[in-house]
């Protein structure tokens, strides 16, 4: 069966073969560890994730049947091979937004009205954190957010994972080299946070997320945001993503938005 692989991954995908463990399954999608590396196998019909490869068929197809919980399986040099079901990645995918450049004043217009908390989440600590460029009040506010509720990306993960991804792409596209450099030096401690915090599926999304990796709707908002595509109907699109995750991730977006237009550029990677 052919498949749509994110180039995040590409690296674990075209090497040599090598086993891999089923760390979960279920109608739309396979859940795979590779060399430390989550790996998703999905439905078309599915959320295409940053880790993700897409097959042709729907869920309602069954594809992943046979695949069992815990089962050792073999990926690389292209393909993904379980029992019963084999998948060639055909094609590549870039889950890091192509964002055109922007100013404050266009980004402050397109999420005027937007939410930028949910409930069961306090938002002040992060967001003060990334105002501030803080490196080690940003890890702070992602200790208390990481493992937050309840699922397999918990409220606190995809809030604190769409702030990350928002700050990352949207300073690019503000031209703010000082977030990136911020972002960079985080990047090491929060990995080893979230992989003793969160389940493995979740700590792998964030790790993606502040990189600037991210789901293709929350690509889509990005990109809305800085003047391609309709901001309001890929905001309601995100949203629908899930029970939590779309929402979370979308408020997360706009609070890692606000902290933009609030921050003081820095040109030593946040370090006062």
């Amino acid at each position: 069966m052919p498949g749509v692989a994110s180039t995040a991954i590409r690296d674990v995908l075209s090497d040599p073969q090598t086993p891999a463990t089923v760390l979960g399954t279920a109608s739309h999608a396979v859940w795979l560890l590779v060399d430390g590396e989550v790996v998703v196998a999905s439905t078309r019909d599915a959320t295409r994730l940053p880790n993700g490869v897409e097959i042709g068929a729907e869920a309602a197809a069954d594809a992943f049947r046979t695949v069992q919980h815990g089962a050792s399986v073999a990926v690389g040099l292209g393909q993904l091979l379980f029992e019963g079901l084999t998948i060639d990645v055909v094609r590549w995918w870039d889950p890091r937004p192509a964002l055109q450049r922007t100013s404050a004043r266009q980004l402050a217009a397109a999420i005027a009205g937007l939410p930028a908390t949910v409930p069961d989440v306090d938002s002040r600590p992060l967001a003060t954190a990334l105002s501030e460029g803080s490196p080690p009040a940003i890890l702070a506010a992602a200790e208390s957010l990481i493992g937050l509720g309840p699922g397999l990306t918990p409220e606190g993960d995809d809030y604190l994972a769409g702030a990350l991804a928002a700050a990352r792409t949207l300073g690019d596209a503000l031209e703010r080299t000082d977030t990136a450099a911020m972002l960079d030096s985080i990047a090491g401690p929060l990995t080893r946070l979230a992989q003793t915090r969160t389940t493995t599926f979740s700590a792998a999304l964030i790790n993606h997320a502040v990189a600037g990796r991210v789901a293709a709707p929350a690509g889509s908002l990005l990109r809305a945001l800085t003047g391609r595509g309709d901001v309001a109907s890929s905001h309601r699109d995100l949203t629908h993503v899930g029970h939590t995750s779309g929402p979370a991730l979308a408020a997360g977006m706009i609070l890692g938005a606000h902290s933009l237009l609030q921050a003081h550029p820095r040109s030593n990677g946040g370090n006062r």
